[in-house]
């Protein structure tokens, strides 16, 4: 009996040696996609591209080298556009929102053709944002081109991580497994190698854009909960002239600002842009 129920209840499985083996299996697959050429990418390409020309939107065709071209808006999808990294960002969120199933080949394998199917979509999207959207763009906000295609790109990821991860009830999921792949795993390569350090002006972007976008979900969290509505910016003026007034005719002049916001945080790459 004893041994049943150890059997029926759930288990720790995602422990230290679980994710242990996760972060080897993502290593591993990250090294043997940086090694592969854009040939033996198809499996991601090659429904991106159909998945485009879908929509009605772009006439992706195949050239050599396994790229795809569409001579009429001057995109080219080349490996870069395969979004390996967001594959595995995407993979690793899956798992963790899973994390509390037992671990195994079929939870690992489930996770990835999710992470697969997101990854399609969101190179969709970025691919559709880029073709209509980045010259825009660039002229609304005084961006480079390639500024413009970094903060499409990034964006783009980061925001789909977020929405992935949504319910997860971890604020720092979606940061920490887009960073950690993006950034972190690439400064640990390049030490290790002794190759130099990932561009800065990249870094900065990594690091920059998902800043904006968590502290832009609080801001938008705050504001739908109420918390700053002009009726209660109001009543809080009027606290303040009140406080001091009331000290002003005791002599005092201490003017402490009210503490305790209870702020509530939210559940938290012609080339078409390499991650």
């Amino acid at each position: 009996m004893a041994g049943a129920e150890r059997v029926a209840r759930p288990g720790r499985a995602f422990g230290w040696r679980a994710w242990s083996l996760v972060l080897l299996l993502a290593l591993a697959f990250k090294a043997g996609y940086s090694a592969a050429a854009a040939e033996q990418l198809q499996w991601l390409l090659r429904p991106l591209a159909g998945l485009l020309n879908a929509t009605g939107l772009f006439n992706f065709m195949p050239v050599a080298g396994g790229e795809w071209l569409d001579a009429g808006h001057d995109l080219i999808i080349v490996k870069a556009c395969a979004g390996g990294n967001f594959l595995i960002a995407a993979w690793l969120g899956w798992l963790w929102r899973g994390r509390t199933r037992p671990f195994g080949p079929m939870l690992a394998l489930g996770a990835f053709a999710a992470a697969w199917l997101t990854t399609l979509l969101a190179n969709a999207a970025r691919i559709v944002l880029i073709g209509y959207g980045q010259d825009d763009l660039a002229q609304l906000t005084g961006l480079s081109d390639a500024d413009s295609h970094r903060l499409i790109g990034i964006g783009v990821y980061f925001g789909a991580l977020l929405l992935q991860l949504q319910g997860t009830g971890t604020t720092l999921a979606a940061p920490a497994i887009y960073l950690g792949v993006t950034l972190f795993a690439p400064l640990l390569n390049a030490w290790l190698t002794g190759r130099i350090g990932i561009d800065m002006t990249h870094a900065l972007w990594l690091v920059g854009v998902p800043l904006a976008t968590l502290l832009a979900a609080l801001l938008f969290s705050r504001v739908s909960s109420g918390g700053w509505r002009l009726s209660r910016a109001t009543e809080t003026a009027g606290l303040l002239r009140r406080r001091h007034h009331a000290c002003t005719k005791s002599g005092s002049n201490d003017m402490d600002a009210p503490t305790g916001w209870g702020i509530a945080v939210p559940n938290w790459e012609g080339v078409i842009n390499p991650e």
